[in-house]
């Protein structure tokens, strides 16, 4: 392989995801350990049996480029099941067939024409009902890869058959977002585990089976279940499948035993012409002694591939526990019924100390015959949500139900909702998060588009796992909170504690939670961050917000990678509201905003605010303020610049109310009619905006809706005089019912060059809304220019 090749692997193996077990490939022609020549598809012996990460595959890679040439994945569970869809021919059939399915998945191509291999992900749940098949076993042109090892980068080594030439595998899509497994695929590996079951009939029905004698029945179950998982390891894996064939004789040395071993051998594509001439296994069999080899090896090479025992049904782990344990005196516990679980459950879940709720739960678990405390604490969010009476709801009913989308700020933050803030280490994430606290805690208004906007005041609750109580303290002082706020700091916490916060939430009743870290607050879990498990507990708070307990608005900060994205899994980002990232601004944005300011991007929104940006600033007085960055739009014909069209002029009228038609007739908002229909129902969908009905001054006519701004009665005194006088005068009161004679348009209606707003004096943020003290920070106190100087020489620690 060139030197330009092997820097191409080594970059693409360095950029592969945790959480996969990967292995460096043999390149064909060479001699691997066993003796054998690797025909271009041989693993590194021990990635059998050890989890390769992509730093170990590359330091393999780097030290022998001419002994391994391409890298490949282990499927199955292993790899937090991966499962490979190979397609070796018929591919345009295929893709003809099941294409909308294909979409999306990762690919693996070569100069094989007419294939490919595509990567899915197999639920959990079932990893133990599903199996991989050949090429023979379908006569489809494709087979399943399940526990076996497959090529993702590299030389390619040609097709066996020589129709292929040689040439490189190359490789499509994001290997760190694979979807899950489509249905069709999934159902074609639960029978494929099926006919396993039915063609072997080594598996009797589990009631008959008596489980305190260890029959020759209950001990093959066991056998297949270790096998179901335990893969062949192909060319030059004959100690491999020798040790195998072992272990299986020292507890069942009959021709059932051989039957299994046989079953599970024929299932290696690479050994098949071994088959031609008889069964391979037979006279091996016959040669077979008792010696250190036994179940315990095999059910090591389970381990291996499925941690934890998993390869067992619960009922058969406790059987292979009693073995290895010398227990031969088995006594049947009997498992507590649901009831007495759910009871003593909620009841362990009461208690005050964490350490020993977590204890109890463990014994309960044990007692309950489950795997760990987390299935009890599952099984009790499952009850109560079937307590809770989720039902399937028709479309019509669901559309006719009276839902109302709020915010907790204006076009901000949703209620319920989960938004998700990014950054580098310092730059402020922290400080932005609480900052938004404030304008919470004291009702204090938000600059939204330019002007403020009321913001109802209400409990805060700040869940830290981050930093200690100093660090709190001082970060408490910094942006100048006081004991009155209604703000309450929840210290050392586990985000898998689902009850638990249910019942923190209904203790405190927030409007905003925080939670200070993702990662800091996952310290318990047993999943690290680049597996799609770890995100699991933010999919709970996502789904169950306003359900298992009150809405609220929850605000995560999480912490960027070295590329400025956030770290980990992207199912993260899945799984919340919005996400946001915070950085520097680039030396052209520092001239506008100056050098102690933060910009905050939301990198995702599904209300449809991507794009939107905030600013985070420390001021002269190292005081915090936070407000919305308008940005003007480039294109004035676009749909979101006809939105703060409309947003200005209702805003420009306040406290009169517009109706539809006059914002049509207005040559300053354009757009068409339907435009200005789809401007004012998003308006008042993000809470900018609410209906106020008008009606004739003078009788006749019926009522008019009509469009009012929602702003905060502190707005700043230079706002955009509105186009007609109101007989209510500046006193009246939000919603009030306006009268008026005659339709009046709110600008002349000969204008040649719109003028825009005027908007409130900023600053140090040109293009932004009103900042500084308008957003709730106090304001500057008098001070000399050496004392200034001598402030600002702290500014920097404060971001940290």
């Amino acid at each position: 392989m060139s030197q330009n090749k092997t820097q191409e692997l080594l970059d693409f193996v360095r950029q592969l995801p945790f959480g996969f077990a990967y292995a460096p490939i043999y390149a064909k022609g060479t001699a691997i350990q066993s003796g054998k020549i690797s025909k271009g598809k041989t693993p590194l012996e021990r990635s059998h049996h050890t989890v390769m990460a992509p730093s170990d595959v590359a330091l393999q890679i780097e030290r022998k480029p001419e002994l391994f040439q391409a890298v490949g994945v282990f499927t199955g569970a292993r790899s937090s099941g991966l499962v490979i869809l190979d397609v070796d021919r018929n591919l345009s059939k295929l893709k003809k067939k099941w294409g909308d399915s294909l979409d999306g998945a990762p690919v693996i191509t070569s100069t094989k024409a007419n294939a490919a291999k595509y990567l899915f992900l197999v639920p959990e749940y079932l990893w133990g009902s599903v199996k991989g098949f050949g090429l023979s076993d379908t006569g489809a042109g494709y087979e399943v890869l399940w526990g076996r090892q497959g090529l993702l980068y590299g030389a390619y080594p040609g097709s066996s058959d020589g129709k292929a030439p040689e040439g490189s595998y190359g490789f499509e899509g994001d290997i760190e977002d694979v979807p899950v497994a489509p249905e069709w695929l999934l159902a074609e590996m639960r029978d494929a585990a099926g006919r396993e079951v039915q063609d072997g009939g080594f598996i009797k029905n589990r009631k008959a089976l008596d489980f305190s004698d260890r029959d020759p029945d209950e001990v093959a179950e066991i056998i297949q279940s270790a096998l179901r998982v335990v893969p062949g390891q192909g060319n030059g894996s004959r100690d491999h499948w020798v040790k195998v064939g072992m272990a299986i004789h020292s507890e069942l040395p009959t021709d059932l035993g051989l039957t299994l071993w046989s079953a599970w051998s024929a299932e290696d594509p690479e050994f098949s012409n071994e088959w031609a001439t008889g069964n391979p296994c037979e006279e091996v069999w016959k040669s077979f002694r008792k010696g250190p080899v036994s179940l315990g090896t095999l059910f090591w090479m389970a381990d291996q591939q499925m941690p934890g025992r998993l390869w067992l049904s619960e009922d058969l782990r406790k059987v292979v526990s009693d073995v290895e344990t010398d227990n031969v005196t088995r006594i049947r516990n009997d498992v507590l019924g649901f009831k007495e679980v759910v009871k003593r459950g909620q009841a362990i879940q009461e208690l005050k100390n964490p350490a020993e709720a977590g204890h109890n739960l463990n014994v309960l678990a044990l007692q309950a015959g489950y795997r760990d405390a987390g299935a009890i604490e599952r099984l009790l969010i499952s009850n109560m949500q079937y307590e809770r009476q989720d039902a399937e709801i028709p479309m019509d009913e669901l559309l006719q139900k009276d839902l109302n989308f709020e915010y907790l700020v204006p076009d901000l933050l949703p209620s319920p909702g989960t938004v998700m803030i990014h950054g580098a280490g310092g730059d402020g994430k922290s400080m932005a998060a609480w900052t938004l606290a404030k304008h919470i805690a004291r009702g204090i208004p938000f600059s939204v588009r330019g002007d403020l906007v009321p913001v109802e005041a209400g409990r805060v609750l700040i869940i830290n796992g981050d930093q200690s109580e100093v660090q709190i303290q001082q970060q408490l002082r910094d942006l100048e909170f006081v004991n009155s706020d209604p703000v309450t700091v929840q210290m050392g916490w586990d985000l898998g504690w689902y009850y638990r916060f249910k019942q923190l939430i209904e203790k405190y009743q927030p409007k905003l939670v925080i939670i200070d870290s993702i990662t800091g607050c996952s310290r318990g879990s047993a999943f690290d961050e680049n597996k799609k498990e770890f995100a699991s507990p933010i999919y709970w708070l996502a789904n169950e917000n306003g359900r298992a307990f009150p809405a609220c608005t929850i605000l995560l900060i999480h912490h960027a990678n070295k590329t400025g994205g956030f770290r980990g899994t992207t199912a993260i980002r899945d799984a919340v509201d919005e996400v946001w990232g915070l950085r520097r601004p680039d030396p052209k944005q520092v001239e506008q905003l100056g050098p102690n300011a933060r910009l905050i991007t939301v990198e995702k929104s599904r209300t449809g605010r991507d794009g939107s940006k905030l600013i985070l600033k420390l001021e002269n007085d190292l005081t915090f303020s936070l407000t919305d960055y308008v940005e003007p739009h480039s294109e004035a014909s676009t749909p979101a610049s006809v939105v703060d069209r409309v947003l200005q002029r209702i805003r420009a009228a306040y406290p009169r109310a517009v109706t539809r038609s006059e914002l049509a007739a207005d040559p300053l908002c354009g757009g068409s009619v339907d435009a200005i229909r789809k401007a004012t129902d998003r308006l008042k969908t993000r809470g900018l905006i609410h209906v106020a009905e008008r009606r004739p001054k003078k009788g006749g006519g019926s009522p008019v809706s009509a469009y009012q701004a929602v702003v905060s009665r502190e707005k700043s005194l230079n706002s955009c005089p509105t186009g007609a006088k109101s007989s209510q005068g500046q006193g009246l009161a939000v919603g009030q019912p306006l009268e008026f004679e005659e339709v009046v348009p709110l600008v002349p209606e000969q204008v040649d060059t719109p003028t825009p707003c005027p908007t409130a004096e900023t600053s140090d943020s040109n293009g932004s809304g009103p900042v500084g003290h308008l957003s709730g920070v106090s304001p500057s106190e008098e001070r000399s220019p050496e004392a200034l100087d001598a402030l600002m020489e702290q500014a920097a620690e404060l971001w940290d």
